[in-house]
């Protein structure tokens, strides 16, 4: 790790072009994922690249989150639609609260338990004070996708958000 890369983040891919608070934002929520956070605490998720709009992440669902031999799909739709989220925290230039608006998430096929997941998100625009985002649970070992969501988002929302001990 150089000086230029801060702590905690030496094993993320991150884009030289994110704004100046994504970096602490990132450290805090690692903290609150792995420490705090009921479900996202049990699941191994590390973040694998944060990019301008775009992030990665990667997640073993432990065997109690599924229904036989399969993962429970509700956790693919919590996933995705906070991975969502965090691309468009990457697209702004200061932070500002968001709230989910809509969430579509569509089930492609099972996941097992134990296994590696990657789930990749995109921002694609914010328009209006909505911002647009896809994103896809995949499967590492066998490059199935499992599930792949679309949602938009409400910028700068009023109240406090769940980041905002930042």
């Amino acid at each position: 790790m150089n000086e230029e890369t801060p702590a905690g983040t030496s094993d993320i891919a991150l884009g030289d072009d994110l704004p100046s608070f994504i970096v602490p934002m990132l450290e805090a929520s690692r903290h609150h994922i792995e420490k705090e956070h009921p479900i996202f605490s049990r699941l191994s998720l590390q973040a694998t690249r944060i990019a301008r709009g775009e992030a990665a992440f990667t997640l073993v669902v432990p065997d109690d989150f599924s229904e036989g031999n399969a993962i429970h799909g509700g956790i693919f739709t919590i996933l995705l639609d906070t991975i969502l989220a965090y691309t468009v925290w990457t697209r702004l230039e200061k932070f500002m609260p968001i709230a989910t608006i809509n969430l579509k998430t569509d089930y492609l096929g099972l996941a097992q338990p134990s296994q590696r997941i990657a789930c990749t998100a995109r921002c694609e625009g914010i328009s209006d004070a909505v911002a647009f985002c896809s994103g896809k649970a995949v499967m590492q070992h066998t490059g199935d996708v499992v599930a792949m969501a679309e949602g938009t988002f409400m910028v700068g929302t009023k109240g406090r958000s769940s980041a905002s001990r930042l």
